[in-house]
C-alpha cells in the first residue's frame, strides 16, 4: 500500500478509539428508499461509487507509532452486502430495519481493513429498500455523509440533470495543514495539548465539572456492545417544537441538549450533568481551495449545566451561552499520536462517563438534491459499545420531521434508563411548554 498522509488529531482519535474500543465510533447511516431494489442493480451502483470515490479505498496503517492514511483496493469481500427483511408472516422469526441497524453498529470493521461496507436490505412486504452505510469515523462526518450518500445516490437511480454540488473525488487534506479559524473571526495555528488533556473535553476552572456517570455494569469488552433507542415525533410535532423555539428565540440543537440533559437528571437524580456537543469545523478551516466534501472535520465541545433552577427554555438557553463560550475558547489541538493513543487506552479503561452528548447531522434534504422524493427514511447513529458517554442523542431532519435516537453501550448503561430518557425527550419535544424542574 502507498502511504498518502498522516492522520490529523481528530482522525487519529477516532481511529484509535475504534480500533482499542470494539468499535467505539464507528457510525452507520440508513437511508430508506421507495421502492424493492433488485440486488444486481444494487451491486452494480455500489461498485461504480466505490470505483469513483478515491476515500473509500483508504486504508490506515500504523508505522513507528503514527497512523497513516494508505491506499488500498477499491472493494474487498463483504464489503458490499445484500440481504431481506424476514416478515412476521414467515417460517423464521421476524425482522425489523431497526434491529438491523442494531446489528450493524455491532459488526465492527476490522482494524486495518477496509473503512466501510454497504449493507443493502430489501423490504418486499413495504415495497422499499434499506441501505446501510457503515464506518470509520475517522473519514466521516454529517456533512461529508450527505455527500457521500449522494453520490451513491446518483449512481443507483441515474443522472438527473441537476448536478451534484459536492466534491466527493480527492482525499481529504489533513487539517494540521490548514489554518484554522475561530468564531471571532482570528486565525491561529493548532496548539499542543497537554496529552492529559482531551481536546473534546475542555475543562471550565470557574464551573466545577458534575460528578462522572458510573457505568451500572463493568464487563470485558467481548461482552459489550451497542444499542439504540429511537424517539418517534411526527412531522407535526416536529413543525410546532421549531415554532415554538423561534418563539422562545432558541436554536432547534440548544433545545434538543437541554431537553436531553433534563432527561437524563430527571432519571438519574441529578442536579447537574457535563453536555457535549458535536461542532463542524468545516467553515473554520482555511486554504487556497474550498475543503472537499469528504473526511472529518468536528470538535466536541463539553460544559457544565446545572439542572435544579429555572425552566427549559432558561436551561436551553444557558447551554447556549456556555456552548457559545466554549467554542470561542477552543483550537485545534496537535498532539503526537502516542499521546492520543494513551488518552483513548485511559478512556477505555475508565468504568464512568465524563458526560452525555448530542450530536446533529442537521437537515438532510439539501444533500439528498434530485432523489428527495425517493427516500422516506435518513438516520445516522454512532457505535457507543465503550459508553464514552454516558448517552448520545443523535439528531436528523428529513423533509421538516425530527429523527432523535438515543445510543448508548451495554451493559454499561442501563436499558431502562435510557427508556425513561427518551420518554422524558419526547415529553419535553411534544409538550415543552409542560416542562419545568423546581427551582
Amino acid at each position: 500500500m502507498t502511504l498518502l498522509r498522516r492522520l490529523s488529531d481528530i482522525e487519529a482519535t477516532f481511529a484509535y478509539t475504534h480500533a482499542l474500543m470494539r468499535g467505539t465510533t464507528q457510525v452507520t447511516t440508513q437511508v430508506t428508499v421507495s421502492g424493492d431494489l433488485a440486488p444486481e442493480r444494487l451491486e452494480a451502483a455500489a461498485r461504480r461509487w466505490a470505483d469513483a470515490l478515491p476515500m473509500l479505498s483508504l486504508r490506515i496503517e500504523e508505522l513507528a507509532g503514527e497512523l497513516w492514511f494508505a491506499g488500498g483496493p477499491r472493494l474487498q469481500d463483504g464489503q458490499l452486502r445484500h440481504s431481506e427483511l424476514t416478515s412476521s408472516e414467515s417460517s423464521g422469526p421476524s425482522d425489523s430495519a431497526d434491529e438491523v441497524l442494531r446489528r450493524e453498529l455491532n459488526d465492527v470493521l476490522e482494524t486495518g481493513g477496509p473503512l466501510w461496507r454497504l449493507h443493502t436490505v430489501r423490504d418486499r412486504a413495504a415495497d422499499r429498500t434499506h441501505l446501510y452505510f457503515t464506518r470509520n469515523h475517522a473519514v466521516s462526518d454529517g456533512h461529508s455523509t450527505g455527500a457521500v450518500i449522494r453520490a451513491l445516490l446518483d449512481e443507483l437511480f441515474g443522472p438527473s440533470g441537476e448536478t451534484s454540488p459536492f466534491r466527493v473525488r480527492e482525499v481529504p487534506p489533513t487539517a494540521g495543514d490548514l489554518t484554522y479559524r475561530h468564531p471571532s473571526g482570528a486565525t491561529g495555528a493548532a496548539r499542543q495539548t497537554p496529552p492529559s488533556q482531551h481536546p473534546s473535553l475542555p475543562s471550565h476552572p470557574s464551573h466545577p465539572s458534575p460528578e462522572r456517570l458510573p457505568f451500572a455494569e463493568h464487563r470485558p469488552w467481548a461482552e459489550r456492545g451497542a444499542d439504540l433507542v429511537p424517539v418517534a415525533l411526527t412531522r407535526e410535532d416536529s413543525q410546532a417544537l421549531k415554532s415554538w423555539c423561534r418563539e422562545h428565540q432558541m436554536t432547534v440543537n440548544q433545545f434538543f441538549g437541554a431537553a436531553l440533559a433534563e432527561a437524563y437528571a430527571e432519571a438519574t437524580g441529578r442536579s447537574a450533568v457535563g453536555l457535549s456537543t458535536a461542532v463542524s469545523l468545516r467553515r473554520r478551516y482555511t486554504s487556497d481551495t474550498p475543503l472537499p466534501d469528504v473526511g472529518c472535520f468536528i470538535g466536541v465541545h463539553t460544559v457544565p449545566l446545572r439542572l435544579d433552577q429555572g425552566d427549559l427554555a432558561g436551561h436551553a438557553r444557558a447551554y447556549g451561552v456556555a456552548l457559545s463560550r466554549a467554542d470561542a475558547a477552543w483550537r485545534p489541538p496537535a498532539r503526537e499520536h502516542a499521546a492520543i493513543r494513551r488518552t483513548v487506552e485511559e478512556t477505555a479503561a475508565a468504568r464512568s462517563a465524563a458526560a452525555i452528548c448530542i450530536t446533529n447531522v442537521g437537515i438532510a434534504d439539501p444533500a439528498l438534491g434530485p432523489h428527495l422524493g425517493r427516500v422516506t427514511g435518513y438516520r445516522t447513529v454512532v457505535n457507543r459499545t465503550g459508553a464514552n458517554y454516558g448517552v448520545v442523542l443523535h439528531l436528523g431532519t428529513l423533509r421538516g420531521t425530527f429523527g432523535p435516537v438515543l445510543a448508548f453501550g451495554v451493559p454499561a448503561v442501563d436499558r431502562a434508563l435510557v427508556r425513561a430518557v427518551a420518554k422524558g425527550l419526547h415529553d419535553r419535544a411534544v409538550r415543552p411548554d409542560a416542562a419545568h424542574r423546581a427551582g
